[in-house]
């Protein structure tokens, strides 16, 4: 039986400590979306993971990978079980996947992702998209539908200790409470160069001040040619952002098909060069010792990294449609080796 909430008895039965968390109405907005996931991948199982948990109303996964044996180290939906090596990824893990809340509806697609691009009316259904692990043309061909549709894109991907998410909601307000203040906020002030606050209202009954601020955001394919880092940031900043040129160089080599091999270091050194020139970034930050690291791990999966990549991932579609913070705006650059996951705004 449905409640006055909206959702039914065993619904706020289950979902109980996330309704005290997140409250009643970002639990009904949970309920009524609709999200691709593409890839299922160890970011991708782990983001899955904590949306079917957390109550999504349909999440539908694009995947036409096989299994591949590198995939046992972090992709826990997988069968224990070395027959699965070449089959179809989807149909192996779906019924498990289904185990961890029976109330989602979950659906598969092993499609490619290029194919899919060729038919853009296929994404018009769905609230929202999480895409891991594709290419620098997939996601600027992507992000071009995303945006046609108004429909928000979470990009995301993994280099063993390091990973990247790349974020265009388009636009987006949050409504954020902040210990009230004695002197009156200024209003329709910028607070970064692409987040604005456009209101400011006192809640007496809460003692806080609500926070209106709105996000703009830039299209993925403007992102690879920015030249906006430098011109907010500070020398020290700038002389620690190290790990994102040699992931955005990394867009601009192809894939290893043998995953023990490493990518070429005097190529990607090269490219990494090329990358400073095009962001306009400082060479203060180049790192040999990184470029190295980077070379070794590029599109490794790493258990670590998914689960903070993944749970990162899920979290910010759970905080975009709760619309109560400021979300990411736009590149947040995982390095976990040094615990550090800094956003820039490009």
């Amino acid at each position: 039986m449905t409640t006055e909430t909206g959702l039914t008895a065993d619904e706020i039965a289950l979902y109980d400590r996330q309704i005290r968390l997140w409250g009643m109405a970002t639990q009904l907005r949970l309920r009524s979306t609709k999200i691709l996931v593409i890839n299922l991948g160890a970011a991708g199982t782990e983001c899955v993971k904590n949306l079917v948990l957390g109550g999504l109303n349909s999440i539908e996964i694009l995947d036409d990978s096989v299994v591949k044996e590198e995939d046992f180290t972090a992709q826990f939906f997988l069968p224990n079980d070395d027959s699965t090596v070449g089959k179809l990824k989807l149909p192996l893990v779906v019924d498990k996947i289904k185990e961890l809340n029976t109330k989602v509806d979950l659906s598969i697609n092993t499609s490619s992702l290029d194919d899919a691009l060729a038919d853009p009316d296929y994404f018009k259904k769905f609230d929202f998209i999480v895409a891991t692990e594709i290419t620098k043309d997939q996601i600027i061909q992507l992000n071009e539908i995303t945006r046609n549709f108004n429909i928000p894109l979470h990009v995301s991907g993994m280099h063993g200790f390091f990973g990247y998410i790349l974020v265009d909601l388009i636009e987006h307000t949050s409504y954020n409470e902040y210990n009230q203040s004695s002197v009156p906020r200024k209003v329709n002030v910028d607070l970064s160069r692409n987040k604005k606050m456009t209101a400011s209202k006192p809640d007496p009954q809460k003692k806080v001040d609500v926070v209106t601020i709105k996000d703009v955001f830039s299209p993925l394919k403007s992102i690879f040619r920015s030249q906006e880092i430098p011109k907010y940031s500070s020398r020290r900043e700038l002389q620690k952002c190290t790990v994102l040129p040699i992931i955005f160089a990394l867009f601009d080599i192809p894939r290893p098909s043998n995953p023990s091999d490493v990518v070429d270091v005097h190529q990607l050194r090269k490219r990494v060069e090329e990358t400073y020139k095009t962001l306009n970034l400082p060479m203060t930050s180049f790192s040999e010792e990184y470029i190295h690291k980077l070379s070794q791990q590029a599109y490794t999966e790493f258990s670590p990294t998914a689960a903070i990549l993944g749970g990162t991932l899920a979290q910010e579609v759970i905080r975009f449609l709760s619309k109560n913070y400021s979300p990411m705006n736009n590149v947040v650059i995982l390095d976990a080796m040094k615990a550090v996951m800094p956003i820039y705004s490009m």
